[in-house]
């Protein structure tokens, strides 16, 4: 009959510890059920995530695309463009370098034509307006003529040069004397070289009237036989107005050297203010 008892109470052991172990193991199942609920959602999520991103980049590709092409279709329109803008700011350019430019004017001395005659007495020198430079200036008649009031640089430069030989008779070339030339020459009483710079001003009274702005000079004697060269140039600043003239007139001006590097005449402003 013992052993029946061992084997009763061995079962009941066996129950009180299956009944101690079982609130354990239910407790750990509840906690790796949550923890692998847990990761199931976190797993949902960053693949939730992951296609969320997988989705938003190619939009930011195409949209990168799109700028780049909005920036690219000017660059294949920028020689059209840019001539276009150009040819805009071409004439507005033109009308502001017309009114920006400085009046100026610089003539080279235009050359005699045919014979010139011994005239000691004061002539005005003509100049060559076609081969010279005028910016709101005029030129007529040896004047040049103001445009715009202002304040002005004047300068003018004369260059004369004389060569005088011995005539050659009939006597010489068969042994004889020489005779000089029968007109009067700057080798026998010298010759006064005189450069003068006149302003001619508007007048009520007459039509024109002339003030003598400039004045310089030289007298000169020189030996025969040789080259002689000589010039005068004088500037000075002056308040003139729109249509007022400047001329030069020189003595002896059969003399003048028709070089244009020689002998010239300008004006420029240097101030829009009298």
């Amino acid at each position: 009959m013992m052993p029946v008892a061992e084997s009763t109470d061995m079962d009941t052991c066996e129950l009180d510890l299956q009944q101690r172990r079982s609130p354990q193991w239910s407790g750990k199942t509840a906690v790796f059920i949550a923890l692998t609920v847990i990761g199931f959602v976190q797993i949902v999520s960053s693949v939730a995530v992951l296609l969320h991103l997988t989705g938003h980049i190619p939009q930011a590709d195409s949209s990168t695309a799109l700028q780049g092409n909005t920036e690219v279709v000017p660059t294949d329109l920028v020689p059209a463009d840019a001539f276009r803008h150009a040819k805009a700011r071409a004439e507005p350019k033109v009308q502001r370098k017309n009114k920006n430019i400085t009046p100026a004017a610089h003539l080279p001395i235009k050359p005699a034509s045919g014979h010139v005659q011994r005239k000691v007495h004061a002539a005005i020198i003509h100049w060559n307006s076609e081969q010279g430079n005028l910016h709101h200036f005029g030129y007529h008649n040896g004047r040049i003529l103001v445009q715009e009031s202002g304040l002005y640089y004047v300068y003018a430069k004369t260059c004369f040069r004389y060569y005088d030989i011995l005539e050659v008779g009939p006597e010489s070339a068969q042994g004889g004397h020489s005779k000089r030339s029968p007109t009067i020459s700057p080798s026998d009483e010298g010759v006064q070289l005189i450069q003068y710079v006149f302003q001619e001003r508007l007048s009520l009274s007459s039509p024109l009237k002339s003030a003598l702005l400039m004045k310089s000079g030289n007298t000169w004697r020189w030996k025969r036989g040789t080259y002689h060269m000589c010039c005068q140039q004088q500037s000075g600043v002056f308040s003139l107005r729109a249509g007022e003239g400047l001329y030069v007139s020189v003595s002896n001006s059969w003399m003048l050297d028709p070089e244009a590097e020689g002998s010239y005449f300008g004006a420029f402003r240097v101030s829009s203010e009298m």
